[in-house]
């Protein structure tokens, strides 16, 4: 039986990342063994903690927590966007054949990607969607260890402080039966829109000399992905971009509300890490646009205060809405304006209601 088209020359992939990630700030053996622990220990906190705040109850047992160095992280990484991409390699191979020095140039940039982010991420909830298993919590210990060092920070807060983040978004997960769903939906719309002919590489040339007669501020504000999106993919990415901000900004949500409350150096922790955003540098920030990494940031700003303002309207009840069926979850322009949301998905009182009966 043959073996399955690949689109990516993974190796290289994997090689080029762990060459970018390298290997973080030395940390013994000893104090490695006790960052492992605590971690396991503060997922079972954080699991508490964010059951009784958001009154969410996951449907499903967890799956492992687990804590990585760098270059553990991009295999990781790799075997996952392996897995998405193998359908999309089943479709196009008649199209493209078996063209080594395109696998090996989608395999560089993937290695540069993980690469780069390897050296950034604190921890992560990966899904495992292509494998249908109960999605894993990860944390990148050496990027935890220099991030503390750095700031001068709590080691046992900051480390409570990031497992809050990500044991939300595998509550999320496990508390909302059609979210998993609709992630894999979209991930499947925006590949189903990929294009490989001579038609869609002179939609990518106009869009480029667009950018080019527009002057630099459209440069500024596009980034190299958005140039090469068909229509079908544009659609995908702005419902993706709304889930995402939903998602990402209700695990900054309840992060920084059970942190508020559990967290004694909670202020410093926030104020270092808004601190360390600022201070990145021209050079990275035009990176971090250039691969739509700026996108993520906004995520968490645009969707935290969604909920904040929804919060504060409605308290959790009004919040967990969101999360009631998928034509609940906020476009764009409702993001921006959460009272229109919530007059959108609020019932309207009926008469018993009215009268208090």
């Amino acid at each position: 039986m043959p073996s399955t088209p690949e689109l990516v020359d993974w190796s290289v992939a994997r090689r080029v990342g762990r060459a970018i990630a390298g290997n973080g700030p030395p940390v013994a053996r000893s104090e490695a063994e006790r960052i492992v622990k605590e971690f396991h220990g503060h997922v079972e906190t954080a699991d508490r903690l964010v059951r009784a705040y958001t009154n969410l109850e996951p449907m499903r047992e967890p799956g492992d927590t687990a804590v990585l160095g760098r270059a553990a992280w991009v295999d990781v990484n790799v075997e996952a966007m392996r897995g998405l991409l193998r359908p999309l390699g089943e479709r196009l191979a008649p199209k493209i054949g078996n063209r080594r020095s395109g696998r090996l140039a989608v395999g560089l940039q993937i290695g540069i990607l993980l690469g780069y982010i390897s050296q950034k991420v604190l921890g992560q909830y990966d899904l495992l969607l292509a494998t249908g298993e109960p999605g894993r919590v990860y944390f990148v210990g050496p990027n935890v260890v220099a991030a503390e060092r750095r700031n001068r920070l709590d080691p046992h807060d900051f480390r409570l402080w990031i497992a809050l983040h990500e044991v939300t978004h595998r509550t999320q997960f496990l508390a909302v039966p059609w979210l998993r769903d609709r992630v894999a939906d979209l991930i499947e719309q925006y590949l189903a829109g990929i294009k490989v002919d001579r038609e869609r590489l002179k939609e990518a040339m106009a869009r480029v000399k667009e950018l080019a007669t527009a002057g630099p501020d459209a440069w500024r504000r596009a980034n190299i992905i958005e140039i090469f999106l068909t229509g079908e993919q544009r659609e995908a990415i702005d419902r993706m971009q709304s889930l995402m901000s939903v998602v990402e900004g209700h695990g900054n949500f309840v992060m920084d509300g059970v942190a508020a409350e559990e967290i004694p150096t909670y202020q410093n922790l926030r104020e270092a890490l808004n601190r360390q955003r600022a201070e990145t540098g021209g050079a990275e920030r035009a990176f971090q646009k250039l691969i739509a990494l700026d996108l993520k940031y906004e995520q968490y700003a645009v969707g935290q205060q969604f909920f904040d303002e929804v919060a504060a309207e409605g308290g959790m009840a009004a919040v967990n809405r969101v999360w009631d069926k998928p034509e609940n979850l906020p476009t764009l322009d409702e993001l921006r304006d959460a009272k229109s949301w919530l007059q959108r998905v609020t019932p309207e009182p009926t008469l018993f209601d009215e009268q208090g009966s």
